[in-house]
């Protein structure tokens, strides 16, 4: 199991990768990288003004990233993903296994659908796919963000976007407990 607090903690943790990567991020391409460390930002402040359960923590920062203004693939890509974790997210104080499973699951099938409607990329979508494949394939929760985060790592080579690099960023984030 893992608890609320944790997930919290991890979420920070994963928002604080982003911010901490902003130069690379703006190197690449200065105007969405800026927009990252904003993604990154909004995670980490509705993080700390959370309370409630699980759910209440995934809508919080979902809602949040959703009010960025200036919404362009990469914002919407981050607001269906963190809508899809906050959709399938337990109602509770715990989740395990099949909880955080249903999650990636459900965040996977809410990015598809907004790659199919054209409003996201689709480099940080397979990034993210593999991290999806790399979770079911885990066996346990707390392997599950080594296992999308090292997916996530040895899939992106050479250059890359930002969108997906801050994904990946993020991902690493998540599996510092």
């Amino acid at each position: 199991m893992v608890s609320r607090d944790a997930l919290a903690v991890r979420l920070f943790h994963a928002s604080m990768q982003i911010i901490t990567s902003e130069r690379e991020l703006e190197q690449i391409d200065p105007t969405e990288g800026q927009l990252m460390v904003e993604v990154a930002s909004a995670i980490s402040a509705a993080v700390a003004a959370s309370d409630g359960s699980i759910k209440d923590l995934f809508e919080d920062v979902a809602r949040s990233v959703s009010r960025i203004e200036g919404h362009g693939a990469g914002v919407a890509f981050w607001s269906a993903w963190l809508d899809g974790l906050a959709e399938a997210a337990p109602n509770e104080d715990d989740a395990d296994f099949d909880d955080l499973h249903a999650m990636f699951d459900e965040a996977f099938d809410d990015v598809s659908h907004a790659l199919a409607s054209g409003l996201c990329d689709v480099a940080p979508t397979d990034v993210l796919a593999v991290a999806c494949v790399a979770v079911a394939e885990c066996d346990d929760e707390l392997d599950a963000f080594d296992a999308a985060a090292d997916a996530s790592e040895r899939t992106v080579t050479g250059d890359t976007d930002v969108v997906t690099l801050a994904l990946v960023r993020f991902l690493r984030g998540m599996a510092q407990a």
